[in-house]
């Protein structure tokens, strides 16, 4: 019996174990299409639900306030939808079918005219002392934005106060001529652009919410070391039915036996990110980044660094109990230290630091630098899967040392 062999008689019995293909490749595609469902980024939300819903009622009715409307519709992120009036607009509110409304009085547009260029440039002092209320305005937010209400009405009157500052200006000859100059080169410069832009950089986050370019990473690392359990259990029954003495009593040496028992757990481990990746592609819309194929090395580094480690764990348990307890405690403490719960930048500077202990750690900043980078560090991402590398090296090298002393007594 060779390496293969054990490797072809492990596959065939995780195989068989629904409970441990579950755990392993069902449980973390369910588990992050719970949290698209929840986060309202699912495929067939995730388009609806990541806009801004903005409803406004138009009392005033003219050209300028119909502009108004139209620049709001424009701006990135807003669903603007036009209200017949304000009680209308208010339930709205109340429903949940807007999460901010704004509304032009009637008085809009005199109160337009009634400005000049030291109103716009110095809002402070001038008639627009008292925000949108000067313009015959008001903006009303929800629940999910009562906490900003004064940042959402700052942030629409910035919006009106680019379609409103040309019209004062163009009262002045000059200013008109000025303005006229600025739009000719304004268009010539997005034409440029446009013909400029790379289309392989714009992809980076079309399509998918940054939520998931950091969450379904920080998961599959957490879930790739849940194979600890099952790696730990499978020595563990291959110690109590026998079979682990007579693959020693055999020819098969030391290395093989290891290597053998432990390579299906790679591959069981590479399945289950490939399969993670996949799946936030189909039903997120998630972004591979730039450079797709790099993610290769970070998938196999951060495999090798979990079988490495689930060897370890494998060598220092006597019991199911233990391996429960153990194994347990090895994932959810390492997924915290390391970031697995939460964006890496938002842990304090000594965390971090104290993080990079962990494989979990690398990986998440390969994953990082790969898919939320336009122009990632390759360096360091060659860093981070070398360092996991390594510690899987050391973790299956001190679990071999392990095995030898404990199974092959002198």
């Amino acid at each position: 019996m060779g390496a293969w062999d054990i490797t072809i008689k492990d596959i065939r019995l995780i195989l068989k174990d629904r409970g441990a293909l579950y755990t392993l490749l069902a449980l973390p595609v369910v588990f992050i299409a719970i949290l698209g469902v929840s986060t309202g980024q699912l495929i067939t939300t995730r388009d609806e639900m990541k806009l801004v819903k903005v409803g406004v009622v138009d009392q005033c009715g003219t050209e300028l306030s119909e502009r108004v409307f139209r620049d709001l519709s424009s701006i990135g992120g807003l669903k603007v939808k036009k209200v017949q009036d304000r009680d209308e607009a208010l339930l709205h509110l109340q429903d949940g079918r807007s999460s901010v409304i704004v509304i032009l009085g009637k008085e809009f547009d005199q109160r337009v005219e009634d400005l000049d260029l030291g109103d716009v440039f110095d809002s402070e002092h001038g008639k627009l002392t008292k925000g949108v209320a000067s313009l015959d305005m008001q903006v009303e937010s929800g629940a999910a934005f009562v906490g900003v209400a004064e940042l959402v009405e700052y942030v629409v009157l910035s919006a009106v106060l680019r379609v409103v500052a040309p019209e004062v200006a163009r009262r002045n000859p000059i200013m008109a001529r000025m303005i006229d100059r600025m739009l000719e080169r304004n268009q010539e410069a997005a034409v440029s652009d446009a013909a400029a832009k790379s289309p392989k950089l714009e992809g980076v986050q079309s399509g998918s919410s940054i939520i998931y370019q950091t969450l379904v990473p920080a998961f599959i690392v957490m879930f790739a070391y849940f194979l600890l359990n099952i790696m730990a259990s499978s020595f563990i029954n291959e110690r109590h039915l026998g079979t682990l003495r007579r693959m020693q009593i055999s020819r098969i040496s030391l290395f093989q036996l290891l290597w053998g028992k432990t390579l299906p757990f790679l591959l069981v481990s590479i399945t289950q990110s490939v399969l993670l990746f996949l799946s936030g592609k189909v039903m997120f819309g998630m972004s591979w980044g730039v450079y797709p194929i790099m993610l290769v090395p970070v998938i196999l580094a951060t495999a090798i660094s979990a079988t490495g480690l689930g060897l370890l764990l494998a060598m220092f348990v006597r019991t199911e109990s233990q391996v429960a307890s153990y194994s347990t405690f090895l994932v959810v403490v390492l997924a915290g230290i390391s970031g697995c719960y939460m964006p890496r930048d938002w842990l304090p500077e000594l965390m971090k630091n104290v993080s990079l202990a962990t494989p979990h750690a690398w990986a998440l900043i390969a994953y990082q630098e790969l898919l939320t980078r336009k122009h990632p560090n390759m360096t360091l991402v060659g860093q981070c899967c070398s360092v996991m590398v390594a510690m899987g090296v050391v973790c299956f090298t001190w679990g071999s040392l392990r095995f030898r002393k404990r199974e092959y007594p002198s």
